[in-house]
């Protein structure tokens, strides 16, 4: 049986939807249903059933469920005990707020380093992220740091960092002239769902001073929220690595941080995967690059935090 079948069953599984599941495959929706078709008649069991909204498990869905994920992870240690170099599937998720100054940065240098690593990318907000990492898609993942990671995830502490009020131009923010969180609450706001770890941050810090504050809208897509405060319609909260460094941004809006208000970013590693030469290596670049974009001064106010990774040699 191709092990891509399964791979496939799992991603339809965790969407619920075939449709959804060929476009985040990359297959025409015919494709993927021939080959869950496939799939089914090989194992002589209906997986799902077709409902108005999508797919649902059947008891035998529901069992192969269960029992391919640890299947698939025996067969890529398998694969990965046999290979004697960083060969492999590295599949990573990132908060959007990292993309300048590390996303687009570590793909061109990992696949240059490591030629031989397939690697996956998944960028996405904090809530989104967990939920995939609860499904156990990820082998590594940049995620506000929480008092513990999900289930089957081990964490490091990486960077705290700024969160930061950002405006239009003429609002007048600066990046080195902190302003108090009461700022505020004389503005019009467009933040996150209240699953997002910024939103429930600064809601929580406002409630603790009796503060209100007038949200607007909600809108879990970070670049978007910029683009409206450049365009002066709503003021938006991101981490200073949303902005920092970027001379994108340079021109077209204005911020400053918020006066003690930080969040912290963690790396949380798959330990069903950690056995992997691609995840390890993986890992090792993420800290590498985080260590050299702090020493260069572009990501203002940031912090490392100096936990060594279980992977790092001892001192």
């Amino acid at each position: 049986m191709d092990s891509r079948l399964i791979e496939y069953f799992l991603r339809v599984a965790e969407l619920g939807s075939i449709n959804k599941a060929a476009a985040d495959l990359r297959l025409s929706q015919p494709a993927l249903s021939r080959h869950i078709a496939l799939l089914e008649h090989q194992l002589r069991a209906r997986l799902f059933t077709r409902t108005q909204g999508g797919v649902v498990l059947t008891e035998s869905g529901t069992l192969l469920l269960e029992r391919a994920r640890p299947l698939l992870r025996q067969l890529t240690h398998l694969v990965d005990q046999v290979g004697d170099r960083a060969a492999g599937q590295l599949s990573i998720g990132v908060a959007p707020s990292w993309r300048h100054l590390f996303t687009t940065k570590y793909i061109p240098r990992l696949v240059a380093e490591y030629p031989g690593v397939r690697l996956r990318v998944h960028e996405g907000v904090s809530h989104e992220l967990r939920e995939v990492m609860h499904a156990g898609m990820l082998d590594l993942a940049i995620v506000p740091f929480e008092g513990a990671p999900p289930q089957g995830y081990v964490h490091t502490p990486l960077v705290r960092e700024p969160l930061i009020l950002v405006a239009a131009k003429n609002a007048g923010l600066r990046p080195d002239k902190p302003v108090p969180l009461s700022r505020l609450a004389h503005r019009k706001l467009a933040l996150a769902s209240r699953q997002n770890v910024i939103r429930s941050t600064i809601e929580n810090a406002m409630a603790r001073r009796h503060l209100d504050f007038n949200i607007v809208f909600e809108l879990d897509a970070m670049h978007l929220s910029i683009d409206l405060a450049r365009e002066g319609v709503a003021d938006t909260v991101t981490p200073c690595c949303a902005v920092s460094g970027n001379a994108h941004w340079d021109d077209a809006i204005s911020w400053s941080p918020i006066r003690g208000a930080y969040m912290t970013w963690a790396l949380c590693e798959n330990t069903a995967r950690s056995h992997s030469q691609a995840v390890r290596e993986g890992q090792r670049v993420v800290l590498d690059m985080v260590d050299e974009i702090i020493g260069s001064k572009r990501w203002l106010g940031a912090e490392r935090l100096k936990n060594r990774s279980r992977h790092d040699p001892p001192q």
